[in-house]
């Protein structure tokens, strides 16, 4: 028999909490749910005792945030599933560093596809560590620091936005255009309208026409 994956659940709310275990323990049967927690420090405490492979994350939480539950850890040995009421800034920076987030009500569909990417990467011993400091990272960071996660192949691979020369629509695909290795160009299944919320109106990016933006400090 296959092993199941050992996960715990942090969220300050006991009805969230009970819902997806329900959902949880009805629609993934690959997930062992170790234990809950209600808030970063009681998560902290039962991750060192526990070590799970898997955390489902609530991103708000009184007093301190699902964000502040990761930056306790030099190294990030488990997988994430953030959970999250809607709020547009941390999804965006979620999604830009290629990570998986289930949105509250959540969809029975979309659970079992985070599910089972979790479980590809753990079996895969792939762990998100760098995607998930990026993440981090770019709640706080400069632009100089700040970086995307693009899929390509069956890696994500991350890329410094100020590397960014332009980005064309191409279809529901956009092609990011680099300084690296003489003007790589990327493939995403992202819009363009995707990066323009994520960069925000104050960024060094500009859409100069409907299927592009550009960077301009490479102007």
């Amino acid at each position: 028999m296959e092993s199941r994956i050992r996960s715990i659940i942090v969220d300050d709310e006991k009805q969230s909490r009970f819902v997806l275990r329900n959902l949880l323990e009805n629609n993934a049967p690959e997930i062992e749910i170790s234990g809950e927690a209600d808030s970063v420090e009681t998560a902290y405490e039962l991750i060192l005792q526990i070590k799970p492979q898997l955390i489902f994350l609530d991103i708000q939480m009184p007093r301190a945030n699902g964000f502040s539950l990761l930056k306790k850890f030099e190294t990030i040995p488990f997988e994430v599933i953030f959970v999250t009421s809607y709020d547009q800034y941390a999804i965006n920076a979620i999604r830009f560093s290629a990570l998986d987030y289930l949105l509250k009500p959540i969809e029975i569909d979309e659970l079992k596809s985070a599910v089972t990417r979790a479980k590809e990467t753990i079996s895969a011993k792939a762990q998100s560590h760098a995607q998930l400091r990026n993440l981090l990272n770019s709640m706080e960071s400069t632009f100089e620091d700040r970086k995307i996660g693009v899929h390509l192949r069956d890696k994500v691979e991350l890329i410094s936005e100020s590397s960014i020369l332009y980005i064309e629509a191409d279809g529901s695909y956009c092609i990011i255009t680099t300084t690296e290795q003489s003007n790589e160009r990327l493939m995403t299944s992202r819009y363009l309208k995707d990066f323009e919320e994520y960069f925000g109106e104050d960024s060094d990016f500009i859409r100069i026409h409907k299927s592009c933006i550009i960077n301009v400090r490479h102007i």
